[in-house]
């Protein structure tokens, strides 16, 4: 369906506000003395004390602000697609050298996490016992098109097709319409019960998101299969009073997991904009109305349960790349102001 631009415009208001005004310039201050990214921040917008440092958080934080110790040996993917992501918007941003640490960072997961013949990536190195997940690769399919956008270079475009191509043959079920999260070791999908066959309708609407940006920048041809897991996530995710989406369901759309989480919404909000437009506002309404109507401003209510009271804990800085991407797209889309 067509977008509204006034009913975009007068819906984003409230979130691009929030985002420019008290989100960025409170996460940019929290910061250690060395210079490093304050991890959590509790109820009053102070750190966490000894909340820890990890490679995931300062990817993602660096990815944020370039846009606007090891104590672990294993080496994960998810991990790596962010240091990847966050290198590509350092390249765009005008870092010498940030697409050349991209190459080496890449050319060691290919090194040290391929499956030899099967295709994909293992979930870290060294491997341990377990399923195979759609999740750091669907990041990695996200960093690869970053990396391509911001140099144009083959080699990112051909691993970023085949991720599309994985996507395709072996993670989507088009008898369902649906993307698993755990897998076996040749892809294939796992038997009941849960969480085998566990279903996030929000890795249905960022995958959906990210197939049009693949789309767009690859002229790849997977529209069918976006819409397709957006169709699903509409139908099947959305809880009744605010239409946000619950974190999981199985195939048949029955609820595993009722809890509202604030990511879900971000990557619903994304997948909106680039296939169905005429959701964005409402999905915005939402996200200001239950995750972001808190004080101090900057900060956000991360989990609510199935009865939508505020689930207690800290605020982890991880989740403002999901609502910073979001917010770029929201800009995209409303075009020069």
């Amino acid at each position: 369906m067509a977008q509204d631009p006034a009913a975009l415009r007068q819906a984003a208001a409230p979130f691009l506000d929030w985002m420019e005004t008290a989100a960025l310039p409170l996460w940019g201050a929290a910061r250690y003395p060395d210079g490093a990214f304050v991890e959590q921040l509790d109820a009053a917008g102070r750190p966490v004390p000894r909340a820890g440092r990890t490679t995931l958080a300062q990817a993602r934080q660096i990815y944020v602000f370039a846009h606007a110790a090891v104590l672990d040996p294993v080496v994960e993917l998810y991990d790596q697609a962010f240091v990847l992501l966050a290198l590509a918007w350092l390249a765009r941003a005008g870092e010498a050298g940030a697409l050349g640490w991209a190459h080496r960072t890449l050319d060691a997961i290919e090194r040290r996490m391929r499956l030899g013949d099967t295709p994909g990536f293992a979930n870290a190195s060294p491997e341990a016992p377990g399923p195979r997940q759609q999740n750091p690769h669907m990041h990695l399919l996200e960093a690869l098109l970053a990396l391509h956008a911001a140099g144009g270079e083959a080699r990112f475009a051909t691993a970023a097709r085949a991720m599309v191509a994985l996507f395709r043959e072996r993670l989507f079920d088009p008898a369902t319409g649906t993307l698993a999260e755990y897998y076996g070791p040749a892809w294939q999908r796992l038997p009941e019960p849960w969480p085998g066959r566990t279903i996030w309708p929000g890795h249905h609407c960022e995958w959906a998101w990210l197939l049009d940006q693949a789309r767009t920048l690859l002229g790849s041809d997977a529209g069918g299969e976006a819409r397709a897991l957006l169709g699903f996530a509409r139908r099947h995710g959305r809880e009744p009073r605010h239409g946000l989406l619950r974190y999981a369901v199985t195939e048949a759309g029955e609820v595993l997991d009722p809890t509202i989480r604030l990511w879900p919404q971000t990557e619903a909000v994304k997948a909106a904009l680039a296939l169905r437009p005429d959701w964005a506002p409402a999905l915005l309404r939402g996200l200001m109305a239950l995750h972001l109507a808190r004080r101090p401003r900057g900060l956000w209510t991360e989990t609510f349960d199935a009865g939508l009271r505020p689930v207690a804990g800290p605020i982890p800085a991880t989740s403002l790349y999901h609502l910073f991407v979001a917010y770029a797209e929201v800009r995209r889309a409303l075009g020069p102001t």
